[in-house]
């Protein structure tokens, strides 16, 4: 990983410079790396518990807003906590989070065991959702400051791997506490217990910025550090205000947040409602189910990078192309998992593997694309307004809304809503292809009366 990074010198830094800089940067990369993976463990660790909530008697509308109070919370979170950690540091912030996160699923654990009223499971979720609301901002700050636009691509497709590592780990670690201590809530403290731990570590090894470890601070090319800075002049205010009157009059942060919107809503409606979908809606058992959760998670991982890998290498730096091409092919396979066959736990198995293959390189690009597009002191904020588009609409109404649809309509009603928002998804990124075209085109021409550079 090294040497795939470090292919020249930065600008300003000597040789030594530059070899404390490549440890350290891949120091804290893996950091927020492990420690994101943390914050899945103690987030999606209530998915698993739907089928035996469900045995206690909850319906699917309650699931669906269990679920919803808390992407909600995650959501706001999200974007208010994205100016927090534009202003603090992101080393302590990150990790307290987290250790709240953790918190919070032991606690839920003991309200579930004793038959707390939905108003208490509802409060611990929320609770969560805004401590996890500040892990994407914080990690989409370090990536901003510690590697420069042309190594991002792959950068952030690492790091979102932690996605999927986390997520990943629940179904076996939900068979393997079962096992063990033989009540479904292990389900929840275990996960919370391994939260607890990377917290601590966590601490001591993430850093915000070269300028905290004595290293220059890391500049762009003067093309690319145009780009990032659009829109911010002397004048620019900087905080809430500035970002509203920056990043709000740019067009495609708008339709960035309405993508992730829609991406998020297939993300979610296909991947919070496999268990259910897998045990009620096919017949299979809770063992076929989690391995198919984990199926889901763990094919993403090699679809991950190799899309950070093509839009940094072969489109040189442009996700909308590869972005295009992914969704179509999400689509595809959502129909297949939708159609598959109940009597063979391969078929569903396999089609949600594409769909995780492909999703989640569609969620990466989105990152990326994000990140390539916000002025650099507005990084953490901009991907939270993001953020907030994906979670409060996206995947809240992937909670919620569809557990009302399977309510009265039954599943065929659920997948017919994801499906439209893929092919939402495919008219905006037409639009955003056909903007970034003009855009180039408009650079390659010189303006009228002036002289083309020449080296």
């Amino acid at each position: 990983m090294k040497r795939s990074f470090m292919r020249d010198i930065p600008a300003g830094y000597n040789q030594t410079q530059t070899q404390v800089y490549a440890r350290l940067r891949l120091q804290v990369l893996f950091s927020v790396f492990f420690c994101y993976s943390a914050y899945y463990l103690v987030r999606k660790n209530f998915v698993l518990i739907m089928p035996d909530l469900v045995g206690q008697g909850w319906s699917k509308s309650e699931l669906g807003t269990a679920m919803a109070v808390m992407t909600v919370s995650y959501g706001l979170s999200n974007f208010i906590m994205g100016f927090v950690a534009d202003r603090f540091s992101a080393r302590w912030l990150m990790p307290v989070c987290l250790l709240v996160s953790a918190v919070m699923s032991l606690a839920l654990a003991g309200a579930t065991w004793a038959s707390c009223p939905f108003a208490v499971i509802a409060f611990l979720m929320v609770i969560n959702g805004w401590a996890q609301g500040l892990g994407w901002p914080s990690s989409a700050k370090v990536i901003a400051h510690w590697f420069r636009r042309e190594e991002r691509g792959r950068a952030t497709s690492f790091w979102n791997l932690s996605n999927n590592l986390g997520a990943g780990l629940l179904g076996p670690l939900a068979i393997f506490s079962v096992s063990v201590f033989s009540i479904w809530q292990s389900k929840l403290i275990l996960p919370g217990l391994i939260a607890l731990g990377v917290g601590f570590v966590s601490l001591m090894w993430i850093r915000d910025r070269p300028e905290d470890c004595n290293l220059p601070p890391l500049l762009e090319k003067e093309s690319e550090e145009k780009l990032s800075n659009a829109g911010c002049g002397t004048s620019d205010p900087g905080g809430v205000r500035g970002f509203l009157q920056t990043c709000l009059r740019m067009p495609d942060l708008w339709i960035l947040a309405l993508l992730n919107m829609c991406v998020y809503f297939i993300r979610y409606g296909v991947i919070d409602w496999v268990p259910l979908y897998m045990t009620e809606g096919r017949g299979f058992s809770f063992e076929v189910a989690s391995w198919a959760f984990t199926a889901f998670e763990f094919a993403a991982i090699p679809g991950t990078l190799l899309c950070g890998y093509i839009s940094d290498r072969v489109f040189h730096g442009r996700r909308v192309p590869v972005n295009l091409l992914n969704m179509a092919l999400v689509l595809l396979a959502l129909l297949g998992y939708w159609h598959c066959d109940a009597s063979h736990w391969l078929q569903p198995i396999l089609m949600l593997s594409a769909i995780g293959f492909l999703i989640y390189g569609c969620v990466v690009l989105l990152h990326v694309h994000i990140i390539d597009i916000a002025p650099r002191k507005y990084v953490a904020a901009s991907v939270g307004f993001c953020g907030l588009f994906g979670y409060l609409l996206g995947a809240s109404g992937a909670n919620l809304l569809l557990g009302r649809v399977v309510d009265f309509w039954g599943w065929d009603g659920a997948f017919q809503l994801i499906t439209a928002a893929g092919v939402i998804c495919l008219v905006l990124l037409l639009i955003l292809w056909v903007r970034d075209n003009n855009r180039l085109s408009s650079e390659a021409v010189p303006v009228s009366g002036e002289q083309p550079l020449t080296e």
